[in-house]
């Protein structure tokens, strides 16, 4: 199976299917994609079955119709000079070693699919770049309170536990450790985390959100290499030595926030475009659906 640079479309390379016709098989606001301009996309002689055209022809249609949108919206339309530049950008990073053929044979998209492709990442990029700069930065309050409100999943944590049955076997492994057992060593004879117990109750570093509740709150709040006193979870009785406990910087959580900003306006913007978008599809490859998941919807699905 060949992968196209086509959006990381899977396109098989099979017996004929789609005919190369000029026939419509969907509008953009107006602005007919034909069969052929579909099955120009893919490389030399490559045929697409039914179920791949479609794909294909969705992916070609979300594209006319973020054009349009980004011309109309911001005045974004990508120069030759742009596509060139971004197909050769392409080729460099995802070439490597290979001619250019051997490359779009590789990826099984033509010239002018890769050309295509270039296009749309540079209105893409154009139009993050737009929607981004109309983003309200967070603030440090803000930043401050997602920590405050979440600090499980904004701490990492560097711990090691010893995990008993019950509650005197947890009782006897403290006894033994306040006598000054080695803490790594009575993991290894006792745990019956036997993961981590073969470590020494070694757990690494990882967010205290990763764990059973019970556990987190301990890792959020054991005093740095003490053992905790029994910890109780579904899986038994923990004694829990934190070694290390590292929260998010406020710069970092601020940067979070404006990915998520970012993200919620771009997302916005895309819905919005695709069930504005003036889209006709033609009764042989199905029905065009808008909304978060944009696409042409199969006959018969």
């Amino acid at each position: 199976m060949k992968r196209s640079l086509l959006v990381a479309l899977a396109l098989t390379v099979v017996g004929a299917a789609c005919s190369s016709t000029g026939d419509v098989a969907a509008s953009v606001n107006g602005t007919d994609i034909t069969v052929d301009d579909v099955n120009e996309l893919v490389y030399g002689e490559s045929v697409l079955d039914d179920a791949e055209f479609t794909q294909l022809l969705g992916v070609v249609v979300q594209w006319n119709v973020i054009a349009d949108a980004a011309e109309a919206d911001f005045g974004i339309v990508a120069s030759e000079d742009e596509i060139a530049t971004q197909a050769d950008e392409l080729f460099a990073q995802q070439g490597a070693g290979q001619t250019f053929e051997e490359f779009l044979e590789t990826q099984n998209v033509s010239e002018s699919g890769l050309d295509q492709y270039a296009e749309q990442v540079v209105i893409n990029s154009a139009v993050i770049e737009e929607i981004e700069s109309g983003v309200e930065p967070p603030s440090t309050a803000e930043a401050e309170q997602l920590l405050a409100d979440d600090p499980a999943s904004w701490t990492e944590v560097c711990s090691a536990h010893i995990l008993v049955a019950t509650l005197e076997e947890a009782e006897d492994v403290l006894a033994q450790l306040d006598a000054g057992a080695d803490f790594a060593t009575l993991a290894q004879e006792v745990s019956i985390d036997t993961g981590s117990g073969a470590a020494g109750g070694d757990l690494g570093c990882t967010s205290p959100s990763t764990y059973v509740e019970e556990f987190a709150a301990a890792t959020l709040t054991a005093p740095i290499g003490e053992v905790t006193d029994p910890v109780q979870t579904q899986f038994g009785f923990h004694m829990i030595r934190v070694d290390s406990r590292t929260e998010a910087t406020t710069e970092e959580l601020t940067a979070v926030l404006a990915q998520n900003g970012l993200t919620d306006a771009l997302q916005s913007w895309l819905e919005s475009t695709m069930d504005s978008a003036e889209v006709e599809v033609s009764e042989e490859w199905g029905t065009w659906e808008g909304g978060p998941a944009a696409r042409i919807v199969p006959p018969g699905e």
